[in-house]
């Protein structure tokens, strides 16, 4: 109870009216749009919040806000819980903020929860359902804003870790009313085009900047999806239900390019090792079938030489025997010609059809080495286009150059602190060259001015 007779002094005063405060109004929720707001260098955020009629003023300390999962900005609707308290060095009150979220996020969240266990009871996240990404892919599709930080990422981590992946962009806007319909309509051309996999994925947000990859209409259009599809969104805490149906998920954008692209190195490493691979099974092949070829040929014994050998039995036997065997000889004679002769024509068929057998592994033989040698010169052909895209005349016909010095000679200029003001440079083009002069130079990451007067 406070006694009016008693005399405060102007912090005493202000130090009572805040512990009132903060005792009444210890946990208030409240809902405005802000109208202000600063993120002070010590990490602490200082806002206004507005409605039609009123606005306080409000902070929220770092340990606290580094939990609120996003930045506010002036024009924000937000509900905040918070307790009230007095500035006593100003005399003012504000609001002590413990928790900030976007006004109608609790709502959204809800139907998340909801979309999800609805989803994932029909099967549409299961295991089963996803399919495998190529080992190698070469043709990408690509579905992102034109404007999305995202696509400089997926462009970034290609360009320095697969050149040799072609892709297609396929723009859609990727937040907004009209976004869900965009998407499905982008997701629907990339996966008709023949591309080998394809990337969706756009920047982090708040729930609601996201909320696009959680309408019911775009996750089944990913679940749909004939050819293999990865979806990065956001950042690594941001989980969308469209990443769900995907048959794999990236953390980010970048993190997306790289799961779908394997390194070149990897690549010709790869090739030299299917080409040894190869040539080796081809010369066991080899080896193998003339082997049989061997031992067919050796198996076979000419009619001729066989009737030869029975002819010189019977007169060795002739010569022995007494003449009153030798009638009975000379009919065993007339009828082992006969025999010779039968067997003549059977030996004879049977060569011919070793020699078919014999033509036939020949063949066989050649048809396996042409085909090996086509599959060889194929892996050859893509092996070439990778190599060629990744030529120095191809890299300077992207725009870039190399720089020497002036005075000639080989040595390539890779450093600032190789040159000095007023040395001259020789900068090779794709088509020529330039002769420049370096005006000044900066060590710290810096692009170096020159002076381009001098030229050719």
């Amino acid at each position: 109870m406070i006694d009016f007779k008693t005399v405060f002094s102007v912090s005493q005063f202000a130090r009572l009216l805040n512990d009132h405060f903060r005792t009444q109004f210890s946990a208030m929720r409240i809902q405005g749009e802000v109208a202000a707001f600063t993120k002070a260098s010590s990490g602490h955020w200082y806002l206004a919040l507005k409605d039609e009629s009123a606005q306080l003023k409000a902070v929220m300390f770092r340990q606290r806000n580094v939990l609120a999962g996003f930045l506010p900005a002036v024009g924000d609707k937000v509900e905040v819980l918070a307790q009230l308290a007095m500035y006593e060095q100003r005399g003012e009150l504000q609001l002590i903020v413990d928790v900030i979220k976007k006004a109608g996020q609790g709502n959204l969240h809800e139907q998340y929860l909801q979309l999800k266990a609805k989803l994932a009871q029909e099967g549409l996240f299961d295991l089963v359902r996803k399919k495998a990404l190529p080992s190698v892919v070469f043709n990408l599709g690509v579905v992102t804003s034109q404007q999305a930080a995202a696509l400089a990422d997926v462009k970034q981590a290609l360009a320095r870790r697969a050149p040799h992946v072609q892709y297609t962009v396929y723009h859609t806007a990727v937040q907004g009313v009209q976004a869900a319909a965009q998407i499905i309509e982008a997701l629907c051309k990339a996966d008709e085009a023949g591309h080998e996999a394809i990337v969706l994925c756009r920047g982090g947000g708040s729930l609601e900047d996201l909320w696009s990859f959680n309408i019911e209409a775009v996750v089944r259009a990913v679940a749909a999806c004939k050819t293999p599809i990865v979806v990065g969104v956001g950042h690594e805490s941001d989980v969308t239900l469209a990443e769900f149906a995907a048959d794999l998920r990236a953390a980010t954008p970048t993190a997306a390019a790289e799961l779908i692209s394997r390194p070149t190195r990897e690549l010709l490493a790869d090739i030299h090792g299917l080409h040894s691979d190869l040539r080796r099974a081809l010369r066991h092949r080899a080896q193998s079938l003339v082997q049989q070829l061997d031992r067919a040929e050796l198996g076979l014994i000419t009619p001729t030489a066989y009737v030869n050998s029975l002819q010189a039995r019977l007169t060795h036997a002739v010569i022995r025997l007494p003449g009153v065997a030798r009638r009975h000889i000379a009919q065993q004679t007339d009828g082992l010609a006969r025999l010779g002769q039968h067997l003549i024509d059977d030996l004879g068929a049977a060569q011919t059809q070793a020699n078919r057998t014999v033509q036939l592994l020949g063949q066989g033989l050649q048809a396996a080495q042409s085909r090996r040698m086509s599959s060889v010169d194929g892996n050859l052909q893509r092996l070439g286009s990778v190599i060629e895209a990744m030529s120095p005349q191809r890299t300077l016909e992207r725009g870039y150059a190399f720089l020497q010095p002036g005075h000639g000679g080989d040595a390539v200029i890779r450093s600032v602190q190789q040159v000095q003001p007023g040395d001259g440079v020789r900068a090779t083009l794709a088509d020529g060259e330039i002769l420049m002069n370096v005006r000044e130079k900066t060590s710290v990451h810096g692009l170096a001015n020159m002076d381009d007067s001098k030229s050719r």
